[in-house]
């Protein structure tokens, strides 16, 4: 499981911006961070499908467990001023042996290699371009109903 927040270039002026003009920030946030973990939700579903029993299975690992053990569900916790989502894999709900399962498949192992696919749903540059300017298109979309525009 990864933590996620808020990461372009500029979001602390945005903040202030629509803080300033009586804009709801808190509602902004929210919507971002909703779409951080849907696009790394997406990412994944395409990554780890070929580790679902379903799709044929690779290398003999598959059991759809890892598959099964993607974060579904956009659960933002505040925390004083401080907002997180969970992204990626997780251990519960019985889903351990996926969540398990994910980190040797995400890191590799000292026998297999790490799946690029996988680790770059979640942490490659282009994931993480992505989440930037769907995040600053939230963020200004945001600033400009708070003007009346």
């Amino acid at each position: 499981m990864a933590k996620m927040s808020i990461t372009f270039d500029g979001f602390a002026k945005l903040a202030e911006d629509i803080d300033g003009i009586g804009g709801d920030l808190h509602s902004a946030v929210d919507e971002a961070l909703t779409e951080t973990q849907t696009i790394v939700q997406e990412n994944l579903n395409t990554a780890a499908s070929v580790y679902d029993k379903k799709g044929g299975g690779r290398k003999g690992y598959a059991t759809g467990k890892m598959y099964n053990s993607i974060i579904q569900d956009v659960n933002i916790d505040w925390k004083g001023t401080v907002a997180e989502v969970k992204t990626g894999f997780t251990g519960e709900g019985g889903h351990f042996a996926g969540f398990m399962h994910s980190i040797y498949i995400m890191y590799g192992t000292p026998r297999m290699a790490k799946d690029m696919k996988v680790y770059n749903a979640i942490k490659g540059t282009k994931t993480r371009k992505e989440i930037a300017k769907a995040q600053e298109e939230i963020m200004v979309k945001h600033l400009e109903l708070g003007k009346g525009g």
